[in-house]
């Protein structure tokens, strides 16, 4: 009987404090930051701010490294140059917060509401954002290297000058979003919708886009060599001086697609759709064609309809 009773005294005392820190009962300073609705240049390494409404709440300069913040209500937060590294943000509501040059980097977001935020600059390298939605939002220059975003929401979105070298971009929406000049180099972008999406000048050497939707997308200038693009749909898409040496596109859809200028040496065309796509002056040392469907096909050495 004694022995239970010393077990479960210890289950009680280590529930309690598991409850001190998820919710910071026992902190004072964190009652102080909720009754003030914000503590801006203030020091709150691993506080416990979990599902409280701080709606337009100053942090702005504040540390909040390794903070708990889970389905906390952010709404139009000033979070600006603030530190939340490594900190637990999945389901937290930040609609319109400020995140300009805000550091959240390993940062957990899984989840989280970012539709309309404002970040330029903000850190979000090796932050997991799984189902996170940034829709609406603008990150000029924001950094993503290595960020795990399966199936992010990303419509609409301003990332121009983003880096995303290495990042998981599996399955994400990125409908209508501005990429341009964007870093993606090795980045995964299997599956994914970039339906209209600007990506002039940006930079996807290397990249993965098997099965993409890129109908419509704006890739003038772009660096795509040696990324891998097979069955990619790339209707209508303006690729124009792009460079695509040594890419694979094997049975991608290039239907009405701009390659003029672009540089395709080495690529590998093979049983791609080019029905009316535009090559002139393109470089096309060493393409392998096999199997592609050439209609209406204007090659740099003329108009080709053997595949009509």
């Amino acid at each position: 009987m004694r022995k239970f009773l010393k077990i479960f005294l210890a289950v009680v005392i280590l529930l309690a404090a598991f409850a001190g820190w998820l919710f910071g009962y026992d902190e004072p300073r964190v009652r102080a930051v909720k009754a003030d609705n914000g503590c801006p240049g203030c020091e709150l390494p691993q506080a416990s701010l979990w599902w409280v409404e701080m709606i337009g709440a100053n942090f702005k300069g504040a540390d909040l490294s390794g903070a708990n913040l889970w389905w906390s209500d952010l709404q139009k937060a000033d979070l600006r140059d603030a530190n939340l590294a490594g900190a637990s943000l999945w389901w937290a509501d930040l609609r319109e917060a400020a995140l300009d040059g805000a550091n959240l980097e390993s940062t957990s977001l899984g989840r989280a509401d970012l539709r309309g935020a404002l970040g330029a600059g903000v850190k979000f390298n090796l932050a997991d954002m799984s189902g996170t939605n940034l829709s609406g939002g603008s990150f000029p220059g924001a950094g993503f290297r290595r960020a795990h975003m399966l199936q992010a929401v990303i419509l609409k979105t301003n990332l121009q000058g983003a880096d995303f070298t290495q990042a998981n971009l599996h399955a994400v929406n990125m409908t209508g979003t501005d990429l341009s000049g964007a870093t993606l180099i090795e980045a995964s972008l299997t599956g994914t919708n970039m339906t209209g999406v600007n990506l002039a000048g940006a930079n996807l050497q290397g990249a993965h886009l098997s099965d993409a939707k890129l109908i419509g997308v704006n890739l003038r200038g772009a660096n795509l060599k040696e990324a891998s693009l097979p069955v990619a749909d790339l209707t209508d898409a303006d690729l124009s001086g792009a460079n695509l040496q040594g890419a694979n596109m094997t049975w991608s859809n290039l239907t009405s697609a701009n390659l003029q200028d672009a540089d395709l040496t080495g690529a590998n065309l093979g049983t791609a759709d080019l029905t009316g796509a535009d090559l002139t002056n393109a470089k096309m040392s060493g393409v392998v064609l096999d199997g592609a469907k050439l209609c209406k096909t204007k090659l740099p050495t003329g108009t080709d309809n053997s595949g009509c």
